[in-house]
């Protein structure tokens, strides 16, 4: 039994309180799916493990109190109850969730408010020393998390916070097993995981493969597929060799120039799809030991590069008609405060990159852009033309291409590659305040490559209290003003991630970077 090509959805009509109702039992011989994948993420704890490689695993194994209903609107605009069946705002620095009834964990154990309670907890997040501080940009203002009954939970913030739910959708949304966590640990527990998701672990090698099976106890239904293997293929050639031979159903990474031979390769079918991931190239604008004349702290000479840049054309010639060039902070998923007229403050303007860079005190320095290898899609064939743009200027950048992403972060660098991901339900919160505020890694990790503003921080401190649509979205508009100000980087393109699969194998993604084998995603005949 193979899956239905003809269908990559199945639509379900959820009301934001609506009880769940399970759909109808699959038949017992599901099949089984082989999904080839360039790498794994070294642990599967959910929030430790926050990266585009670990989403293809995550969204199997564990459940969220809500999600974005991707299966009715690609961009999943609207924010519907999953582990969680409902919330309300009791005090304007309050949230009551009320939780699932019956929901069980992979080893039987049934929900409850106290594993949620942990799961947001200090001690998870938020605290000094959270146990996953990746976390912690996500739990920002939490000061309080109490179980206050059996199913329900009490989220307390230090400001109001009216979109606060929307949070929920994210990885902090993830419910984990607080007996099970406590008892095995942090590390241990990313090794051998258990959650609520449709699909149990059966074992995982991070550096080989992850082999998990249908859980019959979920809550929702029944899985599509009786057992999935993601199996870690470094290579293109080869994933796309065993795709080919039957050996795989289903691989990633399809490079551009190689949609048309696997869409002619008879028994084959390819999906590109474009995520919410931007890529995007930053300047490291701090002075340090190893740089301390570095002139990136020349906001004009960062600028004179932005400018230098035809993206519209690079995106073009890289992509075809398979994504599109964003504004800063201006992306389709932010429902009502998208605005598809709205173009870059500093686009493309040679002679206004020309008159900026007179205005430096820039003098042919050699400035070294650190890439990871193969990581995102056409970046390092986007880079060599941005180079030659920037020398045509007279700025003189220098590739560096390294194997990793350590590698990446080892100073010194002028530039560095990097993306940011916007997984929030119609609203900018993230990347604009939690992927460049005062929590940030852009801030406060090795790999640091800016200072805000003392006005930028005051700005986004307006855009997080803001109560209302309209005085949210002029903080918000405000913020990207401030952020276009100081240009601390650019961003390229909407990521595109392109899969192969064999004929009778389709399903969906919507507009995420995370693959979901569930009911919703997937249907079989």
């Amino acid at each position: 039994m193979m899956v239905s090509r003809r269908s990559v959805i199945v639509a379900l009509a959820l009301a934001l309180a609506a009880v769940w109702t399970p759909p109808p039992a699959a038949a017992q011989d599901q099949p089984a799916l082989v999904f080839a994948v360039d790498n794994l993420w070294p642990t599967m704890d959910p929030v430790i493990g926050i990266s585009t490689t670990g989403g293809r695993v995550h969204w199997n194994l564990f459940d969220t109190l809500a999600r974005r209903n991707l299966w009715e609107d690609p961009n999943g605009a609207t924010v519907v109850p999953w582990l969680a069946t409902g919330w309300e705002r009791t005090t304007p620095t309050v949230w009551t969730i009320t939780l699932r009834e019956g929901v069980t964990f992979h080893d039987g154990h049934e929900m409850d408010a106290e594993d949620v309670a942990f799961s947001l907890s200090a001690e998870r997040l938020w605290g000094p020393k959270p146990q996953a501080p990746r976390g912690t940009r996500y739990a920002r203002g939490i000061v309080r998390v109490e179980a206050t009954g059996p199913l329900t939970v009490e989220i307390e913030t230090a400001k109001p916070d009216p979109a606060f739910v929307n949070r929920l959708v994210t990885p902090l949304g993830f419910v984990l097993p607080k007996h099970y966590y406590e008892t095995v640990g942090t590390d241990a527990f990313g090794q051998q995981p258990i959650g609520t998701g449709p699909y149990r672990l059966v074992s995982f090698d991070a550096s080989n493969e992850l082999v998990a099976e249908a859980y019959d106890g979920w809550w929702a239904g029944m899985a599509p597929f009786s057992r999935i293997t993601w199996k870690v293929v470094p290579e293109y050639s080869t994933r796309f060799a065993g795709l080919a031979a039957g050996e795989y159903d289903l691989i990633v990474g399809v490079p551009s120039d190689q949609v048309d031979v696997v869409a002619a390769t008879p028994g084959l079918t390819v999906m590109p799809v474009s995520v919410e991931n931007y890529p995007m190239f930053a300047f490291n604008m701090l002075p340090t030991e190893l740089l301390p004349d570095n002139p990136l702290q020349d906001a004009n000479l960062r600028k004179a590069m932005v400018s230098a840049i035809d993206r519209n054309a690079i995106t073009e010639a890289l992509w075809g008609d398979a994504t599109f060039t964003p504004a800063p902070f201006n992306f389709p998923e932010y429902g009502a405060y998208y605005d598809p007229d709205r173009t870059a403050r500093y686009g493309y303007d040679p002679e206004r990159a020309r008159r900026l860079l007179a205005e430096t005190a820039y003098n042919g320095e050699e400035l070294v852009w650190h890439i990871t290898r193969g990581f995102y899609p056409n970046y390092e064939t986007a880079a060599e033309f941005m180079v030659e743009q920037w020398r045509a200027l007279g700025i003189h950048v220098r590739i560096k291409v390294v194997d990793n992403f350590s590698l990446a972060y080892e100073r010194p660098f002028h530039l560095l590659n990097m993306s940011m991901s916007s997984e929030f339900s119609g609203d900018p919160y993230r990347p604009l305040w939690l992927d460049w505020g005062p929590n940030s890694s852009r801030v406060n990790a090795r790999h640091k490559t800016w200072a805000a503003t003392p006005r930028f921080y005051e700005l986004g401190e307006a855009f997080e209290a803001a109560e209302d649509f309209e005085t949210r979205k002029a903080a918000y508009l405000a913020l990207v003003e401030e952020w276009e100000t100081v240009t601390p980087g650019m961003y390229l393109w909407r990521n595109v991630m392109t899969y192969a699969m064999r004929d009778g194998v389709s399903f969906t993604t919507g507009s995420v970077q995370r693959t979901v084998f569930d009911h919703l995603h997937v249907s079989v005949e």
